[in-house]
């Protein structure tokens, strides 16, 4: 599955760049678009890379507001069946730009996902779900073996496109699988640390970036009880 990325720069693009071609090396390419762009835009194809559309998946990183929009009309009816804007910041995409690029994206036959953040993208529709699976990328999904008392091996099928996941999972292997393990979880969630924003999210009433922590430390607790009711393996 061939999947592009259009943005700004910067690290957090950096670091969903970095994991997903790990995970496929070769089938990721990245575009990245002005950042000083007026508010109005008299025509924002001309902003956009001419070979868009190529891939399978789009996923867009705090991009313009209007370029967003214009890529459903833009690759609608070619090779792009989902467009993926994920929410780091809660001024990245308002609730009415969301919308109106939902709607395009179905007039053009294509998915759309606005995972706030992007690791909580859960899998939903068949493209998406098939994106998910193949770059192991969504909602934490941990599954844990447990020996003695500890965490001895720590599988994640699931996890975070900028790798946090990954780096928590590193970190449990060896303490003791006991009722703190989530909070040691968060503890490793901080150290990496998450890029999601710390500003107040209106439509929620916290911050990106504890809906994150909140989710891994969850996903962790799931995840030892499972373990616990499995037994030795």
């Amino acid at each position: 599955m061939r999947v592009e990325i259009v943005h700004e720069g910067g690290r957090y693009f950096e670091r969903v760049l970095a994991r997903l071609s790990e995970v496929s090396p070769g089938l990721v390419d990245a575009y990245q678009l002005p950042r000083s762009l007026p508010p109005v835009l008299d025509d924002a194809a001309e902003y956009l890379p001419a070979e868009l559309g190529a891939g399978d998946v789009i996923i867009a990183i705090n991009i313009h507001p209007e370029l967003l929009l214009e890529i459903p009309n833009m690759v609608g009816g070619g090779s792009t069946k989902a467009l993926i804007a994920p929410v780091e910041d809660p001024n990245w995409i308002k609730p009415g730009l969301q919308r109106q690029v939902t709607q395009a994206c179905a007039q053009n036959d294509m998915e759309s996902a606005f995972p706030k953040p992007f690791c909580a993208l859960e899998p939903g529709t068949p493209t998406i779900t098939e994106f998910c699976d193949a770059y192991e990328v969504g909602a934490p999904t941990f599954r844990f073996k447990l020996e003695g008392g500890t965490v001895a091996e720590v599988e994640v099928a699931r996890g975070a496109p900028c790798g946090l996941t990954d780096f928590v999972a590193q970190r449990l292997v060896g303490l003791p699988a006991d009722d703190e393990l989530p909070e040691k979880a968060g503890q490793f969630h901080h150290a990496y640390p998450c890029l999601s924003s710390m500003a107040l999210d209106p439509s929620t009433g916290e911050t990106i970036m504890h809906a994150s922590l909140y989710l891994i430390r969850d996903r962790v607790k799931e995840a030892l009880e499972a373990a616990r009711k499995a037994g030795p393996t």
